[in-house]
């Protein structure tokens, strides 16, 4: 059972949701005394909240510093709130003070964004190399970070390459731009005939294996460049099940299509990343560092260029692009990146809630499973025109 400080404070919000403003005062205001921190704090987040939907901004802000004073965990909301209601006021330098110190206690994921708030008032108050720090403290520190999914599916594939070129007693090294597979990539490609065979797994593991030196290379290197973004942009874990999902769509549209055809390679899940990236930079607008806004700012010649790429040199596996551009494509449009802010994601309301809201997890999880739910029914479809 909740205790008595806890159950004012559900009372007071309700009444703050209810639109009584007053009563919602006076009934927090009996906790802005309280000797725990969290508790005070959050009583007088919410009277702020109260008296600025009530047109009393002076009041707001005082109650926000009060909760920012108050400490806590949830200091920083009040420093948040308070240096947003001092840029309405037009106090812009005792804004930069309140964000640096919101800055200071926000949680990791919310660091980047206040400091680009930062960054921007420096620069509106004509303090111009702050303002560069700032910007690139935001996309530097807070932008930084480690692809080790991507990282480990280069090594797997590397490895695989030179496993399977050991086995084929070097065949694999030579024949131009695609040398040809050994025994084991062999045993992997996808392939229509083999899948209704049952070899399922082809469908996945397709994607780790290459023919010859200059293909993985290719491969590879456009894999580090844009799979560390979408690794950054979505968590490692949600990256995995991407990555797989694009390779499985390049392999259902080769079975589907061309299913007595051959074909391996990562550039069916690559060419996934890329549409995914394409759409995602257009719909969602990640907010993300110098870097990699410079790759992702040509990627739609870029994605022209592969294209043409595709269907002009022989020899390449046009259904496997196309199948994992459109898998890639389709997650872009209906998932918005978690790992990063965007652009909607940026505006809250004075108690520090996103005005769009963030995607539940379970929402996520179906739209995932509803991919791969079209991806099963393609290889169905495809296996019963080769037994049927």
């Amino acid at each position: 059972m909740a205790d008595e400080p806890t159950l004012r404070l559900e009372e007071g919000r309700r009444l703050l949701d209810d639109g009584d403003f007053d009563g919602s005062v006076r009934v927090l205001a009996q906790l802005t005394g309280h000797p725990d921190p969290e508790l005070s704090g959050e009583a007088w987040q919410l009277i702020g909240t109260a008296r600025y939907r009530a047109d009393d901004e002076e009041g707001a802000l005082a109650a926000w510093l009060s909760a920012a004073r108050a400490g806590g965990r949830n200091a920083w909301l009040g420093w948040r709130s308070a240096a947003e209601q001092q840029v309405r006021d037009g106090d812009l330098e005792a804004a930069i003070a309140s964000y640096r110190e919101a800055d200071r206690r926000a949680p990791p994921m919310e660091r980047g964004a206040i400091a680009n708030r930062i960054a921007w008032l420096l620069k509106e108050t004509g303090h111009d190399f702050a303002a560069r720090r700032q910007f690139n403290r935001a996309r530097g520190a807070y932008a930084s970070h480690t692809a080790y999914v991507t990282y480990l599916i280069i090594a797997i594939c590397a490895a695989l390459f030179l496993i399977d070129g050991a086995l084929s007693g070097g065949s694999t090294l030579g024949g131009g731009l695609f040398g040809g597979l050994g025994p084991l990539g062999q045993a992997n490609a996808i392939n229509g005939v083999m899948v209704a065979q049952g070899e399922w797994w082809r469908i996945f593991t397709s994607a780790f294996f290459h023919l010859g030196l200059i293909h993985i290379g290719f491969n590879m290197y456009v894999l580090y460049l844009y799979g560390s973004i979408v690794e950054h942009m979505y968590g490692p874990i949600e990256y995995a099940a991407i990555y797989l999902l694009c390779a499985a769509g390049g392999s259902v549209l080769t079975m589907l299509v061309d299913p007595v055809q051959f074909a391996a390679g990562a550039s069916g899940a690559i060419f996934g990343l890329i549409g995914l990236l394409f759409v995602v930079s257009r719909r969602h607008h990640a907010v993300l560092g110098r870097e990699a806004r410079s790759l992702i700012g040509g990627i739609g010649s870029y994605l022209v260029f592969l294209l043409i790429f595709t269907f002009v040199v022989p020899g390449i596996s046009w259904t496997g692009h196309l199948g994992g551009l459109a898998v890639g494509a389709i997650l872009g449009f209906l998932l918005p990146p978690t790992g990063v802010a965007t652009m909607a994601g940026m505006w809250r309301t004075p108690t520090g809630e996103r005005l769009t809201g963030a995607m539940p997890a379970a929402v996520r999880a179906a739209i995932y499973a509803g991919v791969a739910v079209l991806l099963v029914i393609g290889s169905w479809v495809a296996v019963e025109r080769l037994v049927g």
